[in-house]
Formats: structure tokens, sequence, C-alpha cells
């Protein structure tokens, strides 16, 4: 083994040894595979190794055997995982999870393989996997490598390759190509022209990818360094023509987020990615979906429809309803983000963050500045920069901006006012608020009482 690939054993968990140890005590071979043997050889860029997991010779019934049924869960018994809890000295036990070699069969779903059938060979097994750094096995025990598809030297190089031919990778799983696009984004590799002509090839099978595996690599992907590495070969047509020929038809991006796509011409493309660097962690999936809002005002039956683009987002990313709510409030067009509408003054600015959320209008601003940054138009951005300022500084005075923070609440105004249950005690709320947020000062109990009543004498019998 070459000291350039070199991997520090003392990084390695000692539950995983044990389970390397205790396999080939009952006479199987035994290695560390995958992502963690990778980002181990890539130290002290990578991060080092998180999932440590095994694979084995030995069969799921045999890993059952030598750990004892006790010790063992059959988590994915049917395609040779077993997860096996390892005792620790002085420690709770440990899960590491073991998979036997195995060969796949058919891959119907795009997704899953048909059959597994379980084998003895090690180079067959890692031959199954997606890409060549992800194909390398290394002994715990006796310190080796072995890296039967050059995945070293691809490491080396920085080039995320295929194992074998791209175009049946792509084929078996087609969830691997957004695979190929994280990882080049995560790892700052490039992509090697074979498997890079592949992508056209796997965009039938990307379609059958669940939404769930499609968002969560997504998900993975902004949470790069530069998420441009990964989103330029997304937005490329999958036959990699030049830059002048971006198109939404026959990207990856029209697949996973065909709003988006439909939106992006060179130079949108170009101004998208580079907001997506930019935004604030927390902000880039806000920052992924903003050409939507272009999307939006060309198709206002979306906007006008309850729950339209909630459920639109629901369909594409299939994510959890709170944040398929602010992602909605945030992607429909307000008054606010145009000049002419946006509020100046304390008053306009108490009634804009009554209306909406005031974490909300700040990241909504904090991503109009940044679009207006990069499109070069300063005073614009200055412009939202500065109503995010006056925002905060208003806030900090603490205004009452909900029915809920009155001085007095609906069972006062029965109390005091001889009133019965009814529409009419949050009508006279909501009128109490409006002037509170005229003049924050109002909202003292009697001066409330005071005005509900003189409300009150002024509506006609």
């Amino acid at each position: 083994m070459s000291s350039a690939y070199r991997i520090d054993p003392s990084l390695i968990p000692d539950s995983v040894c044990r389970a390397c140890a205790k396999l080939k005590e009952a006479g199987h071979q035994a290695y560390l595979v995958g992502g963690a043997v990778r980002d181990l050889l890539r130290l002290p860029e990578g991060s080092g190794g998180k999932d440590f997991d095994l694979t084995t010779s030995a069969k799921p019934e045999e890993v059952i055997a030598v750990f004892g049924i006790k010790h063992t869960i059959p988590t994915g018994i049917a395609h040779g995982t077993v997860t096996v809890m390892v005792a620790q000295p002085g420690h709770s036990p440990l899960p590491v999870e073991i998979t036997t070699f195995r060969g796949e069969v058919g891959f119907s779903d795009g997704r899953r393989p048909d059959r597994v059938e379980f084998i003895s060979d090690l180079r067959e097994d890692l031959r199954r996997r997606d890409f060549t750094i992800n194909a390398i096995a290394y002994d715990p025990l006796d310190q080796q490598l072995h890296d039967c598809f050059d995945g070293l030297p691809d490491l080396k190089r920085r080039v995320l390759r295929a194992v074998g031919d791209p175009v049946a990778r792509f084929a078996e799983d087609g969830l691997r190509v957004m695979r190929a696009v994280r990882f080049a984004a995560q790892l700052e590799f490039a992509v090697d022209a074979e498997t890079r002509a592949a992508f056209a090839g796997a965009l039938p099978t990307l379609r059958k990818v669940s939404r769930e595996r499609v968002r969560d690599e997504l998900q993975k992907l902004l949470g790069a360094r530069t998420p441009s590495l990964g989103l330029r070969l997304m937005v490329q047509r999958s036959d990699a023509q030049p830059e002048a020929d971006w198109g939404p038809e026959g990207s990856l991006l029209q697949v996973a987020l065909p709003e988006v796509a439909q939106q992006l011409t060179p130079t949108q493309a170009r101004l998208w990615m580079a907001m997506v660097d930019r935004a604030r962690p927390e902000h880039r999936l806000t920052a992924l979906l903003w050409p939507m809002r272009r999307w939006l005002t060309a198709h206002p039956q979306v906007l006008a429809t309850p729950r339209a683009l909630e459920e639109l987002l629901d369909e594409r990313l299939k994510l959890p309803l709170a944040q398929r709510q602010q992602l909605t409030a945030l992607l429909s067009p307000l008054p606010v983000d145009q000049p002419q509408h946006t509020p100046r003054d304390a008053v306009s600015l108490r009634r804009c963050a009554a209306a909406h959320p005031p974490e909300l209008l700040s990241q909504r601003w904090t991503l109009l500045a940044l679009e207006a940054e990069l499109r070069g138009d300063a005073p614009q951005s200055t412009h939202f920069t500065q109503l995010q300022q006056q925002l905060t500084t208003e806030l900090s005075h603490k205004p009452p901006l909900s029915t809920a923070e009155l001085a007095l609440s609906g069972k006062d105004l029965l109390k005091e006012l001889q009133l019965k249950p009814g529409p009419q005690v949050g009508q006279l709320l909501r009128a109490l608020l409006e002037a509170v947020l005229e003049d924050p000062r109002l909202n003292t109990r009697d001066e409330l009482l005071a005005r509900a009543r003189q409300h009150l004498a002024n509506q006609p019998t």
C-alpha cells in the first residue's frame, strides 16, 4: 500500500475492528467498504469516515450464527444485510451493519435489484458498486487496501468514474446519476467524460426513482461548500452541450425540478447557481427554488387555487407540511417585492410584519438583496438590505403584531362590554389591532376599552 494511500487505523471504531476479527476467526472474509474508506483516504482534506459498513463472505445466517441471535438485527436480510450489536468493554454495544458479498440481477423499478445472489468473491461484490472511489475495500486488521477498479488513482486525480460500463450502472439504479452530481459538489471532483456522457441514458430510469430519494440527494448537494459544482451538471443538457445551448429539455434538472428548469436561460442559470452558492445554508433550499417565482407569475392559476403551490412542492420534494407552507409563502409574489409598494415607514413595516412572519420577510428580503447584487443592481440590493435593517429595528421595540398581543383579550371584552360570544368579538379585536399597529402606545387596557366602546357606539343599529 502506497504511503499516499494510507489509512490511519486509529480512526476506525473499535467495534468495527472487533466485528471483523470475529468474522475472520470464524473463517470468513471481512472488509470495511464504501464511503468510509473513501473519506478516510481523503484525510486530511476529507472529514473522515462516518458510516463504517462491513462486507463479508459470510451469508446472513452465518453472520447471525457468529454473533448470536440476541446480538443481531435482520435489518435487510433479504438483501444480505444484518446489523450486529458489538459488545464494547465498559460501554453499551454499538451497531455495525454487515452485508454479504452479493451480485444483483434485474432492476425493473430503476432503483433496487429484482434478485440478490450471495457470492464469495470480493471483486464481484465491488463490481456492482456505483463509482470507483466507493469500490475500495480495506481490511482493518491486516491494514490492506483492495482496489480492483482503480479507485485510488481516481481519488488522486479527483475524478468521479463509474465502475465498469456507466450506461449499465445508471440503468440499474436511476438515483446513481443524482449521486454523481452530489458527489461532484461535495468532493469537488470532476466527472469522467464517459460517465458524464451516460447521463443522457439515465433520465428515463431517474424518472422511476421516488421523489423522497431525489429530494435527499438535492439536500445533500445543497450542503456542499459550492453546490453549483453539482447544479451545473444538472442544468446542462445531458449530452454536455456548450453553455450557450443550455436548456431545460434533456437535463437532470428537468426531471428533478421541471418548474425551475423551465426558467433558466444560460444567463439566468449562472445567476441562479451563484445565488445558491452565496445563500446562507438555511436559505439554500429557497434559493434552489427561487426561479419558481417567475414560473408562478406565468401560472397565476397555481396561486389562485388554495394550497396548489403547497401540493406542487409536496409532489416535487415530499417535504414536511410546515416546510412546504413556509416555501409557499416565500415563493408567492407579494406587493412588498416591488419598490413602489415596499413599506418604508414604521407603520407600514408593522402592518407587513403583522401579515407575514417577520423571519419570513427577513429571509425574503435577504434573498431579494442577494439576487439584485448578483444582477449588478446595487441600489435595489441596498434597498432590500435597508428594509431588513428597518424591520429589525422596529421589531426590537416589540410592537404588538397580533390580537393575542393586545393588552386585553376577547374574554375581557365579553366581561367589560357585556357582549355575547360571536363574530363581533373577533371583529372588534381586529379593529383594535389596526389602531395599535398605527400607534403601539395605544396598547393599554384602558385605552383599548375606550376605543372598543367608541367602535361599538359608531356601529349602525
